[in-house]
């Protein structure tokens, strides 16, 4: 079965999830606490032999709960082979696609909804069910002489429906015997028992189990076809060596009291598991301990299976793992880089490698031997936080190995990074939010509409492609000019004037502007578009820190006419904003914050107190003033809303307060940018190309 619906009530921080729609392979995305992991593990309450603790119902809905509602439902499309199982275990209903599965406060059990199928809820004798074959039964027994029926037991007949194959077998032989022995002298009496021990139709495999229609079907989809929720949450790391005494008095059960009770995988559940992996019997290992030619075959085995199950997983360079046996009843795990040429290099015990390895090594041995011990196949298969504390390349592995198990299982995971995200389909990608005030989980199909800084990791995950094309270095050498800037402010400024001024002989329209994310991240972003073939220009502010950036883009081989600061006239300017006329700039501060500050205190600036104040430019000037009414609750000035302020204004066309002078402003920094892209393409293409040419090469 394939959970396509499902939705969440009362549990825990949840009060409704509403509808939700999931697909094969879908990722949960939200911030810490935001409810992706209560979501998961409310899920699991549609498992059979799940248990609904008290503790576990929403506290806030306490009225609610005084009724029956259902906690956790889901709607479950079936495959082409439960449907076709359904068919010939059910001939004479119409053919089954959908299944509702749902668990309510008040009944235990999971229970079975079937849309648009009338089932029958009397009993009813044709259905060839181990009911009615144990009425068949006794009502045959109650036709023999009284003398023989009074020796017969008929306890298995009167009892539960065996658990599987095996049981109904040995009890029906067992029966039989001793029923032949009693009807010896009966030749009719065991010619009769005969046809109906032998018939086809009774055998446990053709035996449902109920003495309904509906009871029927919903026995048979639960002991055949229920849906299997497996959920993975932590785990704890292996390290070097492994003390196999104490490992075996964790597997007898001989722990130590502890103050702390923690809810986890614990060392001996993440050993087991290696040993699973490794096909690694420790009674065998016992018994050939002694003798050092034995042992060895029996690990070196075990360490060749071990490799060959964990290195689809592993990303980079493939490993290979050692289990060596050592005095005082030590397993040591040595790991070795194996390298393409076959060299290997790097061998050592497990706990010289760094944290990072570690932790990665035991995630892919824990995941891999539950999922393999499962034998998961048609399972849904849920996973808080699989990559955390993995690197980009590793966590790739990860996801290749959650697609490889959504080609039989469906794989519902959590996840804070943007490399875990793979598919943006509506319903493959959810997101996660908590609503504070109520302290409720809400979850967007259309994750587009979530919050901005949910959406984080997703939009860092959307924005792969652009990733990948600074390092292209075809798209580089064909793309036009582009010009770093220093901040959001100034990426937000040269395209809204651009627009505004409307001139196409200064139009920034040759240019892609790039907005870096701080100062310290122009010179690295620079470099990079550099050296994959960009016509990479970068524009400063003349502040001390700016200047130390245009020495270090000199001494890594940038060109002066690369470097852009800000001027007007030859004189120097202290940031974009010093473009923009005083009187003109003032005006969107003050309808700003004579809004926002009404209940401080605060009054018009005018030029007189920008021009009253000592600072290196308006925008210095300006924090100063700020600074000074601290104690008024004023807060930092923020001259990024200023800018949103000024470009919404440009977009609606609501410029009045700009003034021509600004304009003129405006154009003579974008002559000064043409000139200098003039400059360089006469000067430096033919250098930059020859350049190119060898770093291809």
């Amino acid at each position: 079965m394939r959970l396509r619906k499902f939705r969440v009530r009362a549990y825990r921080c949840i009060h409704d999830s509403g509808e939700i729609t999931v697909g094969d392979l879908a990722a949960f995305v939200g911030r810490n606490e935001s409810g992706k992991t209560t979501i998961l593990q409310a899920l699991t309450l549609l498992n059979k032999d799940e248990r609904i603790s008290e503790l576990d119902l929403c506290d806030e809905m306490n009225e609610e709960l005084k009724n029956e509602i259902k906690l956790a439902e889901g709607e479950f499309d079936l495959t082409q082979n439960e449907k076709s199982m359904l068919k010939e275990k059910f001939p004479n209903l119409p053919e089954i696609k959908k299944i509702k599965l749902f668990r309510t406060n008040q009944n235990q059990k999971v229970q079975y909804e079937f849309e648009d199928i009338e089932l029958g809820e009397n009993e009813n004798r044709e259905l060839n069910s181990w009911e009615n074959f144990s009425k068949q039964i006794i009502s045959f027994l109650d036709t023999i002489p009284n003398h023989l029926r009074i020796q017969i037991d008929t306890s298995f007949f009167e009892g539960v429906v065996p658990k599987n194959q095996e049981i109904f077998d040995s009890k029906m032989a067992e029966f039989s015997n001793q029923f032949q022995v009693i009807a010896i002298q009966e030749s009719k009496v065991l010619e009769e028992w005969e046809k109906i021990y032998k018939n086809p139709e009774n055998q446990f495999s053709n035996l449902l189990s109920g003495d309904s229609e509906r009871t029927a079907l919903q026995n048979f989809i639960a002991s055949e076809l229920h849906p299997r929720f497996v959920y993975f949450s932590d785990y704890k790391k292996i390290y070097g060596n492994i003390n196999l005494n104490e490992y075996m008095k964790e597997e007898r059960g001989e722990r130590e009291e502890s103050i702390e009770f923690i809810e986890e995988f614990d060392k001996a559940e993440t050993v087991r598991n290696l040993f699973y992996l490794a096909e690694l019997d420790i009674k065998e290992l016992d018994e050939v301990k002694s003798t050092p030619s034995k042992c060895i075959k029996l690990l070196n085995a075990a360490s060749n299976r071990l490799t060959s199950k964990l290195n689809p997983a592993w990303k980079g360079d493939p490993i290979h793992v050692d289990l060596r046996y050592n005095p005082g009843n030590i397993m040591s795990v040595v790991i070795s880089d194996v390298h393409k040429d076959g060299t290997i290099t790097n061998t050592g015990l497990l706990n010289r490698r760094a944290e990072g390895f570690k932790w990665t090594f035991s995630f892919i041995v824990n995941f891999a031997a539950e999922t393999q011990r499962s034998e998961l196949k048609e399972a849904i298969l849920l996973l808080d936080e699989p990559a955390r504390n993995l690197h980009p390349t590793q966590q790739m592995g990860i996801s290749d190995l959650l697609k490889n198990l959504a080609g039989s299982n469906q794989v519902l995971y959590a996840t804070h990074s943007p490399f875990m995200i793979f598919d943006y389909t509506p319903g493959n990608l959810l997101v996660v939010e908590l609503d504070k005030r109520k302290h409720l989980s809400r979850i967007f199909y259309d994750y587009w509409n979530a919050d901005d800084k949910t959406l984080t990791p997703i939009l860092y995950g959307l924005s792969r492609g652009q990733v990948e094309s600074i390092v292209d270095r075809e798209i580089g050498t064909n793309s036009r000019p582009i010009i770093i800037v220093e901040t959001m402010s100034d990426a937000m400024y040269l395209n809204a004037f651009d627009k505004f001024l409307q001139d196409p002989n200064i139009s920034m329209n040759p240019l892609n502007v790039i907005a870096a994310y701080n100062k310290n991240s122009v010179l690295p972003l620079a470099i990079f578009y550099r050296n994959h073939g960009y016509k990479t220009f970068v524009l400063l502010d003349n502040t001390e820190e700016s200047k130390q950036i245009s020495s270090q883009l000199t001494s890594n081989e940038f060109s002066s006419v690369q470097t852009i600061f800000f001027e007007k006239e030859g004189k120097k300017l202290e940031s974009i904003e010093d473009y923009i006329v005083l009187e003109d700039y003032l005006h969107p501060v003050n309808q700003t914050y004579e809004i926002k500050l009404r209940q401080e205190g605060f009054s018009n600036i005018s030029t007189k107190d920008i021009e009253s104040k000592e600072g290196r430019g308006n925008l210095d000037k300006l924090r100063k003033i700020w600074q000074e009414h601290r104690d008024d609750d004023w807060g930092e000035f923020d001259n990024e809303e200023i800018t949103r302020y000024i470009c919404e204004k440009i977009t609606l066309g609501e410029t009045s307060f700009l003034s021509d002078k600004t304009k003129d402003q405006f154009r003579s920094l974008y002559r000064l940018i043409a000139e200098r892209i003039r400059q360089y393409q006469n000067v430096m293409t033919k250098t930059d190309l020859d350049k190119f040419q060898r770093n291809k090469a």
